[in-house]
């Protein structure tokens, strides 16, 4: 069984968060989004969109044998993303990232968490027991780009799950 580490982000982890994501985008994306919003989903994106939640340490990276295999990133009454490169699901990864990210998202221990998933995320999200809401785009394209349709899912928790 490898060795996984999880850790807060340093401002130097912006590529590696940056990578994930396009990884994640390229290898998971395709089932569910038109070639055009797959290729044009990280334009005007870089390493520096990620710096400042990196360097504020409101990231959370998994690492397996010192490799970034996933990220995640929650804020009060919000997961704002989660990403496993597809090279370490099944291990767990995930489940351990979307347990941090709620610890962040609920610093009381409760309330009602949002996710603005993406369509390949939805059943994982489902998994531990949001409910879909309503429907959205991801925000910030410009007008030029296909939209990215994403699910809003919703849970509320009375204390933080194990």
């Amino acid at each position: 069984m490898p060795v996984i580490i999880y850790r807060r982000s340093e401002s130097h982890d912006a590529q590696a968060v940056f990578d994930l994501t396009c990884r994640s985008v390229s290898e998971l994306s395709p089932a569910f989004y038109s070639s055009e919003v797959v290729e044009t989903w990280m334009r005007g994106r870089n390493a520096q969109t990620y710096r400042n939640d990196c360097g504020d340490h409101a990231i959370t990276i998994a690492e397996v044998d010192n490799v970034a295999a996933g990220f995640s990133h929650g804020v009060p009454g919000e997961v704002v993303r989660l990403f496993v490169d597809v090279a370490y699901t099944g291990l767990g990864i995930g489940a351990e990232l979307m347990r941090r990210a709620l610890r962040d998202a609920l610093p009381s221990g409760s309330g009602t968490v949002r996710i603005d998933a993406t369509l390949n995320a939805v059943a994982f999200y489902q998994k531990w027991g949001f409910a879909k809401v309503g429907q959205s785009v991801f925000p910030g394209r410009g007008p030029e780009l296909p939209a990215i349709d994403v699910v809003v899912l919703e849970r509320s928790f009375d204390a933080l799950p194990d």
